[in-house]
């Protein structure tokens, strides 16, 4: 009865509207959603990043010049012979050098790179994760501000439908104005409240009009109603969330990537080889004639660190309290998922079982309502019975509502902790 009454208040208000259902209104905010844009952004550039850094074991090729020109006249005295010096001198040098050995700092750093890589990679899924909760907040919170609203709808008509009998009573002179003015009352407050409830699900419309990447005030209706039955999941361990969750996994790989700067931290420290090739074309140093001559060049390079004031054991020591630090968040990460899973499986039984509870509740007040209202209308009970009793089913309705609303997002909650669409499970 009360939803299809209340659907009379929404009519007038359905012609050119956008209808979407939830999987639909997900893909959407998916399609649109700038947070993850940015995050793809951010993982390419990790990837371009991580090749970058992997070129340093190849070989480089440099080319330099120069070009220098002597204003002054300038002459070499060859014992007592002066011999004029050219006024232009230039050079261009080719070279080839490749790092044999860097002390370890270019494999680690490639690593590392590596790491931030996966990092990058596991942050996408993770901002995919938040969309997808905050896209189920948004779609069952408007849907149970829409049932909310036409549940204020058949409410007004309730109290109307009684008011109409109790001026007819009161102009026929069977009661007094004060049952009267009481029923009025209680209808100007039911009618406050049917719009605020309706401006509640406007709001809640345009706001989901917005993660999609519409325009707020386009029309838009939805299909899955509050109440609509979704399919309750298995029951999943923590130990399974742990293995699937994208910010332990983040958790874990920052772990990773610290112990690799613990090792370039000491790499700077460490004994380097490098080896290479010149090639230089131009004027001679002593550039009397102005001729030119090519001079090649092979060369081989080594760093020895000895002493920096024990910077080595100080770096590296830094880095391994941070290395500390990062592996008690890991623990910390485990715990709270561990609660996360366990709070978010009792949440859900429970507003699944409250459900019925307030579905029966609602049976009850219903009954009640007319019950009392046949009463009162026999002058068997007071108008004060009646405005109880219309209490006690608003309350009721907005209970169940609430219940839905409840479950819906402790099933978010749920699969959001569970990691459960790394499962295969919807």
């Amino acid at each position: 009865m009360i939803y299809i009454i209340g659907m009379a208040c929404m009519t007038g208000t359905l012609s050119a509207q956008t209808v979407v259902d939830y999987s639909t209104f997900e893909q959407k905010v998916l399609d649109y959603s700038q947070t993850l844009k940015q995050s793809v952004a951010q993982r390419t550039a990790m990837q371009k990043a991580m090749k970058a850094a992997k070129t340093a074991f190849f070989p480089a090729v440099d080319a330099t010049g120069s070009y220098q020109y002597r204003i002054n006249k300038y002459e070499m005295d060859f014992g007592g012979m002066a011999v004029p010096m050219e006024h232009d001198s230039y050079s261009a040098e080719v070279g080839v050098s490749q790092p044999i050995y860097a002390g370890g700092s270019i494999y680690h750093n490639y690593k590392a790179s590596q790491i931030q890589t996966q990092m990058a990679d596991k942050s996408v899924d993770l901002t995919t994760d938040n969309i997808i909760y905050a896209a189920e907040a948004s779609y069952w919170g408007t849907a149970a501000q829409k049932e909310m609203y036409e549940t204020m709808c058949q409410y007004v008509q309730i109290i109307e439908q009684l008011t109409k009998v109790l001026q007819d009573k009161y102009d026929d002179g069977y009661i007094s104005k004060t049952d009267l003015i009481q029923m009025q009352t209680r209808l100007k407050e039911a009618e406050l409240q049917r719009s605020s409830s309706y401006q509640s699900y406007q709001v809640a419309l345009q706001n989901m009009n917005v993660l999609m990447g519409l325009e707020p005030l386009a029309e838009m209706d939805l299909t899955d109603s509050i109440s609509t039955i979704l399919p309750m999941p298995a029951f999943i361990g923590a130990e399974t969330a742990l293995n699937v969750r994208p910010d332990y996994a983040i958790s874990q790989l920052d772990v990773d990537y610290q112990k690799r700067q613990v090792s370039l931290a000491a790499a700077k420290y460490n004994p380097s080889l490098s080896i290479g090739f010149k090639e230089t074309w131009g004027t001679q140093m002593l550039n009397i004639s102005g001729e030119t001559m090519f001079n090649s060049n092979v060369y081989a390079s080594i760093k020895l660190p000895i002493f920096h004031w024990g910077a080595r054991f100080k770096s590296t020591a830094a880095q391994k309290a941070i290395l500390l630090s990062k592996q008690y968040a890991l623990q910390d990460k485990q715990d709270q998922i561990s609660k996360e899973v366990a709070k978010a499986w009792t949440s859900l039984t429970e507003n699944t079982r409250q459900i019925s509870i307030a579905e029966e509740n609602c049976k009850l007040a219903e009954e009640n309502l007319d019950l009392n209202t046949f009463s009162y209308t026999e002058g068997k009970l007071t108008i004060l019975d009646v405005l109880s009793a219309q209490l006690t089913w608003i309350q009721a309705y907005t209970n169940l509502i609430q219940s839905y609303y409840e479950q819906k997002i402790a099933l978010a909650d749920y699969r959001k902790a569970t990691g459960i669409r790394y499962l295969g499970q919807k």
